[in-house]
């Protein structure tokens, strides 16, 4: 898959998410910065080693369960400057976005996810690369919808607790 589709694939989990409680609850759930920095961990295996053939992918560390041992740590700590009461969230959501970039190779074309102990790969062309220009643009459609979304469902809260404040205590 092409790094839109990694880079935007969480992003999209994430503002599916947001509109859920904005629409449930009428309040975010991930801070300021939170889809820059999944998007980021989205694309960081193919920035650790980038390939361009599949084989290359085969041999690369950073595509294999290991790598999500690795960046852990790195998942927790970068969410210090978020507000403490949603730094869990955050990490959780940056370690799923490296997850699912594995997840989205494994359909098309396959990990070796146990490397450098087996070489087995898992997955196979389930989607061809033919088609990932497809599914980069239908994220990217998904995504702007997503974004135009919870902002109209932000300024929907934002009425309804200003109407609540009018009203005043019973």
């Amino acid at each position: 898959m092409f790094d839109g589709f990694h880079a935007l694939l969480p992003v999209t989990g994430c503002l599916a998410v947001e509109a859920v409680s904005l629409k449930c609850r009428g309040v975010r759930v991930f801070p300021d910065w939170t889809l820059p920095v999944v998007a980021l961990f989205g694309v960081l295996p193919d920035l650790c080693s980038p390939h361009i053939s599949l084989e290359d992918r085969y041999d690369s560390w950073s595509h294999t369960l290991l790598f999500l041992l690795v960046i852990l740590p790195f998942c927790v700590g970068m969410t210090w400057w978020f507000p403490k009461g949603m730094r869990l969230r955050v990490a959780v959501a940056a370690l799923l976005a490296t997850a699912l970039h594995l997840l989205a190779d494994a359909f098309s074309g396959g990990i070796t996810w146990l490397h450098p102990w087996s070489e087995r790969p898992i997955g196979d062309y389930y989607i061809q690369p033919e088609n990932w220009l497809f599914f980069d643009a239908g994220l990217i459609g998904l995504t702007l919808i997503g974004l135009w979304l919870r902002r109209h469902l932000e300024l929907q809260a934002d009425e309804r607790s200003r109407g609540n404040e009018k009203a005043g205590p019973l």
